[in-house]
């Protein structure tokens, strides 16, 4: 990128020539700046060896940028971390056209970060970053997610539906909204995951019901009704996920995304199958090693001709022990492979294998915390089915005294049942959906920062 041009690029926005220009700028300070660009959003990676200062750092690049008059960039997402870390140490972001913010002095020798242009070759080691843009990247944490509360406190996740637009919302105090220090983003608690799966569910509860009842009724459908399942199942995750994102989307652009990749997910689905299978052919093999190794069976044949309390108390442990183990293995299992539809609905470039393994991936050091969430989920759930078993016994009571077993009334009887069975098959489905939606949220905001290092992106940055 010959010097010329940098300052001109950089005018236009180019995030090569913006990239150059900053790490000219902080190249004192030992800090590298890594930048990308998604439409009207500049991502800005800020590293050194040790964690970036964000209050010195951020109004700095904020004012440099401003004097640069960018008008295509509407929106800065600055990321800082130490060099080597995977997640980020802060985040911050700001809009373009807001009240600036007090500069503090991070460049002696150059407080008002005039981005100087780079010469060649330092332009050349920056090239970290294109124009092209990777499809259906969501938006990084740094203004929403990153706040526990903004979704899952007790103020909770906002509904698109309840938030006004931008234009017609009044610019805050950019003080006051961003600049307070951020310490690194921790995981979201077991009660922050089931509450915003449950607002999430009862934001939209006629929606996604409908999508799910749907599901439903094609799962009576062998192997295509199936897949057609597993396709409706997962469109309710990404909505859920678009919604957590701020970039929600209706049902049709959804399925725009989802249909193509509907054998994908029956598919990945049969592989999870084959996956728990495998599983257990593999801890049958090694209890019959167990078993052929200890004396197992002789000692069932004396515990049932001679029983002796000492023995039978040892077998009994036994039991137990292989028991929970099992049990613990199931659980683990499940864990590891509990958001597998979720990149296949999400991300790009993923397939039925893929799916797989990104969902191994994520989940990694995190099964304790996910089974945390999945038994008061389940927990949850309970309730709900003692109400719909307790609706459908009542309907069947009334309706067998009232009805004939023959002709309309014997259809219709049948019909209320089937319905009702659906309906109890359907109404948790969403709840389930969405706590995966912000699960995975959750973990990939932590592990990839989203944008910043989701798939191609993550080679750019690294």
């Amino acid at each position: 990128m010959a010097e010329p041009n940098v300052l001109k690029l950089a005018k236009q926005g180019n995030p090569k020539a913006i990239a150059a220009m900053i790490n000219r700028s902080l190249r004192a300070k030992h800090i590298v700046a890594k930048v990308n660009r998604k439409e009207d959003c500049l991502q800005i990676l800020l590293e050194s060896a040790q964690v970036p200062n964000q209050k010195a750092t951020v109004p700095f690049i904020r004012q440099g940028l401003t004097k640069l008059g960018v008008k295509t960039i509407k929106t800065v997402q600055i990321y800082g971390r130490q060099q080597g870390q995977d997640s980020f140490a802060w985040t911050q972001s700001f809009e373009m056209d807001s009240s600036p913010v007090q500069v503090t002095d991070v460049h002696d020798a150059d407080p008002d970060l005039n981005l100087h242009p780079t010469p060649p070759d330092m332009a050349a080691e920056n090239d970290t970053s294109s124009n092209s843009q990777s499809p259906d990247l969501e938006p990084p944490p740094g203004s929403n997610f990153a706040k526990v509360p903004r979704h899952a406190s007790a103020g909770g996740y906002t509904s698109s539906h309840n938030r006004q637009p931008r234009d017609s919302t009044p610019h805050r105090s950019t003080q006051s909204r961003h600049s307070q220090p951020r310490q690194p983003m921790k995981p979201l608690s077991v009660g922050n995951v089931v509450s915003a799966g449950l607002r999430l569910y009862r934001d939209h509860f006629k929606l996604y019901l409908g999508i799910a009842f749907r599901a439903c009724l094609w799962a009576l459908l062998p192997i295509y009704g199936w897949a057609k399942f597993s396709a409706n199942s997962a469109l309710i995750s990404r909505l859920a996920f678009r919604e957590l994102s701020e970039r929600p989307e209706t049902v049709t652009q959804a399925r725009r995304h989802i249909n193509p990749r509907m054998w994908s997910f029956f598919f990945a689905g049969i592989l999870v199958i084959l996956i728990f299978w495998g599983a257990m052919i593999g801890f049958s093999v090694l209890f019959g090693i167990v078993a052929s190794v200890l004396p197992i069976q002789a000692m069932v044949m004396g515990f049932l001709f001679n029983p002796d309390p000492v023995k039978i108390g040892i077998f009994l442990l036994l039991a137990l022990v292989i028991g929970i183990a099992l049990m613990f293995g199931y659980i683990w299992l499940y864990s590891r492979l509990s958001i597998v539809e979720l990149p296949l609905a999400i991300e790009n470039n993923v397939d039925a294998t893929s799916t797989i393994g990104r969902s191994w991936l994520l989940t990694k050091g995190f099964v304790l915390r996910l089974v945390g969430i999945f038994f008061v989920a389940y927990i949850i759930t309970i309730p709900i089915a003692a109400i719909v078993q307790v609706v459908s016994w009542i309907v069947q009571v009334v309706f067998a005294a009232i009805l004939s077993d023959s002709g309309f009334f014997g259809l219709l009887y049948f019909l209320l049942n089937l319905a009702l069975f659906l309906g109890g098959l359907a109404f948790p489905i969403p709840f389930w959906q969405a706590i995966k939606a912000v699960i995975y949220y959750d973990l990939r905001s932590r592990r990839e920062g989203m944008d910043l290092q989701l798939g191609n992106s993550l080679n750019r940055f690294q």
